[in-house]
């Protein structure tokens, strides 16, 4: 399973999927729906979500549909 992660730097947010960053965006909205469209690309997976103090906000899980 593919594990994806919303997480602040330094006023912005990364997507990243273990140490590689995927994106970077102004706004966390942005990230998470970024990451959302990955996640579903790459089912099964889990996108994390971050809040600014780096503990987890909440968990999606995303599974293939048959």
């Amino acid at each position: 399973m593919t594990e994806y992660a919303v997480s602040p730097l330094f006023g912005s947010w990364d997507v990243r999927r273990g140490d590689q960053v995927l994106s970077h965006h102004s706004a966390k909205r942005e990230a998470i729906q970024a990451a959302s469209a990955k996640a579903r690309a790459d089912c099964p997976s889990v996108v994390k979500i971050l809040r600014r103090d780096s503990t987890i906000e909440s968990i999606r899980r995303y599974h293939s549909e048959r």
